[in-house]
């Protein structure tokens, strides 16, 4: 299985093959804060395996991320600020320390009604997500 890799190509928080990374997510979420010049949103992937993909994601009040379905299932939890998600047209609110779990497929968008950070996990395939639903730089 693949380790976490830190952006200078060295693993990541990882104490040996058992740990697949290991992180301080107000560190990350600190760290890659979308500037205010750019989309609004940026996705770190912070953990890439071939069953498992996580994914922390910032955004800034009023952003949305549209309809977009995903490789696996998933889980998005909210670690600050407040989030809509909306699946298959039904609104659910995700404020910060809840967690929704979405299935393989399913049609979802997320906004941000706070600014805010969410840890995506994305489970089964190992396929990455679209970088157009999520803008993903890591």
């Amino acid at each position: 299985m693949a380790q976490s890799q830190a952006h200078d190509g060295e693993p990541r928080g990882a104490g040996g093959k058992e740990v697949l990374g290991r992180f301080s997510l107000d560190e990350e979420i600190a760290r890659f804060a979308p500037a205010p010049n750019q989309s609004g949103r940026r996705a770190e992937t912070l953990i890439k395996t071939d069953g498992l993909r996580v994914v922390l994601v910032t955004m800034h009040a009023g952003i949305m991320l549209h309809d977009h379905v995903a490789p696996g299932p998933i889980t998005i939890q909210a670690l600050r600020g407040r989030f809509a998600i909306r699946v298959n047209g039904e609104e659910h609110e995700l404020p910060a320390g809840e967690l929704i779990a979405i299935e393989t497929g399913v049609r979802h968008a997320v906004e941000a009604r706070e600014e805010g950070a969410f840890l995506l996990t994305i489970g089964g395939t190992g396929a990455a997500p679209t970088a157009e639903g999520l803008g993903d730089t890591g």
